[in-house]
């Protein structure tokens, strides 16, 4: 799903090759004490994701964050949100990273909204994943 949203709604130069994570979700979320939660219509289709990549030092990584375009006017990607915020505190995580591109303003706009400061590149942790096509970046306390 997300690799369909970057190359056909946003024309994202990016491959399969390049999102190895969603090959193997248990060991790139949830063994190493993330998460990896998706939002499914009443067919069962997939209409959004979102995961969380814990990092040293309380912090985590926000991955993934999608919503097919059909349904954002839905509040999904805001209760996927708030999904990940409530379970990242039981799980000690103070702090979430994210990166995100220029292109994706409504989601700079989503992410501003939901308590999320842009911070610099240089401000992420050393063991951020940073993707190649990444050029803003927020974080935020929980």
């Amino acid at each position: 799903m997300s690799l369909t949203f970057q190359q056909n709604e946003f024309n994202i130069a990016i491959s399969r090759a390049t999102q190895s994570d969603l090959e193997d979700i248990k060991s790139h979320y949830i063994n190493p004490g993330g998460q990896f939660w998706i939002a499914v219509n009443e067919l069962n289709d997939i209409i959004g994701c979102v995961g969380l990549v814990r990092l040293s030092h309380e912090n985590s990584a926000l991955k993934k964050m999608f919503v097919n375009s059909d349904y954002r006017n839905l509040k999904i990607g805001k209760q996927l949100l708030d999904t990940v915020i409530k379970k990242a505190k039981q799980d000690g995580i103070k702090a979430i990273y994210l990166g995100t591109i220029d292109k994706f303003i409504s989601a700079q706009y989503f992410y501003s909204n939901n308590g999320f400061t842009e911070i610099l590149k240089t401000d992420l942790p050393d063991d951020f994943p940073v993707i190649d096509v990444d050029n803003r970046f927020y974080f935020q306390n929980i």
